[in-house]
């Protein structure tokens, strides 16, 4: 029978819990568990960000930018793509 689980991922996640548990940063942890060979400083450095489309830092407790005003041009793509959908899908 073929296995159903990642045992390499649920070993990670254990370890990510601890880690978790010590103080470290769940958003981090979650990437490492998931993507364990990606260079998250180096991508954080390589990003480009762009104005948030909804609220350009102006509203409290935005979901998109977290009221930063700022999102990572992919992010902004990603929004830009499910607003078409949203807008074909409701159209049709």
């Amino acid at each position: 029978m073929p296995e159903k689980y990642d045992k390499e991922l649920m070993k990670r996640a254990v370890a990510a819990r601890q880690l978790i548990d010590d103080g470290e940063d769940p958003f981090r942890m979650l990437l490492q568990v998931v993507w364990p060979d990606h260079d998250w400083d180096e991508s954080v450095m390589l990003a480009r960000l762009t104005a948030c489309p909804k609220c350009s830092g102006s509203v409290p407790g935005c979901r998109e930018c977290g009221s930063t005003g700022l999102l990572t041009e992919e992010r902004n793509k990603l929004l830009n793509i499910e607003a078409l959908a949203k807008l074909s899908f409701e159209r049709a």
